[in-house]
């Protein structure tokens, strides 16, 4: 078995303090993302998951680089630790910043949306009026052939049955 002696406990405990720390930043940049994109539970729940998800890959990795894959609870606490610590020292300050950027990247969104859908909208001003037009010549036209056809078909039936009586 591998032994580890205190010089080396300590540096590992120290390394996994940062990389809990880094961890708490990887969670504000899936926040961020999360939040520019969408505020919908659902995103939130497969955000939440994937982070987990990179949080044990990169736990697993760190375990098996420092510590050759042995699982030590001072590291998983220094882990949580070194997240903590972010989260109340300087995640604070990162959460009011993401919000800004959050604010920042839907009002670019918004103002990209518009310059797209503005020819469009112009399109849809300049035409709507012809467009009605057109659709009301189609719709008498509709009537008249429908009053076309009925007559037609009576004729039709009247022809099909003097063929067949005689």
């Amino acid at each position: 078995m591998y032994n580890v002696h205190q010089s080396e406990q300590t540096v590992i405990f120290l390394t996994s303090l940062g990389v809990g720390f880094l961890l708490g930043i990887l969670y504000d940049v899936f926040r961020a993302i999360r939040l520019s994109l969408t505020k919908s539970r659902t995103a939130t729940i497969i955000f939440d998951i994937l982070y987990f998800f990179s949080f044990g890959f990169l736990s697993y990795i760190f375990i098996l680089a420092l510590n050759k894959g042995e699982i030590r609870s001072y590291i998983i606490i220094g882990e949580i630790i070194g997240a903590v610590f972010y989260y109340f020292s300087f995640g604070i300050v990162a959460i009011r910043l993401t919000d800004k950027f959050v604010a920042i990247i839907k009002r670019i969104k918004k103002f990209i949306f518009t310059v797209i859908s503005l020819p469009f909208k112009l399109l849809h001003r300049l035409f709507y009026k012809s467009f009605l037009k057109i659709k009301e010549l189609f719709k008498k036209t509709e009537k008249k052939s429908s009053k076309m056809q009925k007559g037609y078909c009576q004729n039709y039936v009247y022809m099909c049955i003097i063929y067949c009586v005689y």
